[in-house]
């Protein structure tokens, strides 16, 4: 029978190099959790493996410059996991460079978190968690991207919002029925009226089904000031966008 140790040496053979990962990806961590951060720091004084944070460790990789960190996008992939668990995404404006709606590049990445707030600077990047009541999973978490931009699509920056808006309606265009659906749950359930007034249009343009819920959530006399060009979105006055 193997001992932590070993056992601990042999799973991490198998991480690839610059991987992050805690002591519960361990599976005697839930038995024996002295033994396996006991373990884990001795592997540290041994520098086989760097520590990132209190309880955070990666596997070093070796460059004619010496031992390099891990890359910024498997720090913002530790970021957004906990316990092995999908926990947040991107959004901001790093979500608006990665969506083709602005070419610029932030340095502070925000991650919407089911968590509290946190700010982590890894040197080459800087990462912000804001705290949302959405509960995040894999099968949502495009959506909810989605959702973010429409809330905010007044302050992408550089950007011409009937273009963004058609970006969006392209993104939009490529959901299936279930997703729809899901899309309109979401943004009836923890987003703003003018982020629902967008959807309804988006979708209305798209000749998607619209639910009644959507519809019966906006009040009919609030108007959304976004600028749009009539000639581009023709129902936009049906949906109070001005």
């Amino acid at each position: 029978m193997l001992s932590v140790a070993q056992t601990i040496q042999q799973k991490i053979d198998k991480f690839s190099e610059g991987q992050i990962f805690d002591y519960q990806v361990f599976p005697g961590f839930i038995k024996s959790p002295e033994a396996v951060v006991k373990a884990v720091n001795r592997l540290v004084e041994e520098k086989k493996i760097e520590r990132l944070e209190k309880g955070k460790f990666y596997i070093p990789k070796k460059t004619v410059l010496g031992l390099s960190k891990p890359s910024d996008s498997e720090l913002i992939r530790s970021e957004i996991y906990k316990n092995g668990q999908l926990r947040g995404y991107v959004t901001g404006m790093a979500l608006h460079n990665q969506l083709g709606l602005t070419t610029q590049i932030p340095r502070t990445i925000t991650i919407a978190f089911n968590g509290g707030r946190q700010i982590k600077d890894f040197g080459t990047i800087r990462i912000r968690k804001i705290s949302t009541n959405v509960p995040v999973t894999k099968r949502n978490v495009k959506l909810l991207q989605y959702l973010d931009v429409l809330k905010d699509i007044k302050k992408i920056s550089g950007s011409d919002i009937n273009q963004s808006l058609v970006v969006m309606s392209r993104y939009l265009s490529g959901l299936n029925t279930s997703q729809q659906k899901e899309l309109m749950r979401l943004a009836v359930n923890f987003y703003g009226p003018q982020a629902r007034a967008i959807v309804g249009l988006l979708f209305n343009d798209l000749e998607f089904h619209i639910t009644k819920t959507l519809s019966d959530s906006l009040n009919p006399v609030t108007v959304y000031k976004l600028n749009v060009d009539y000639s581009i979105w023709p129902k936009a006055a049906e949906w109070n966008i001005r």
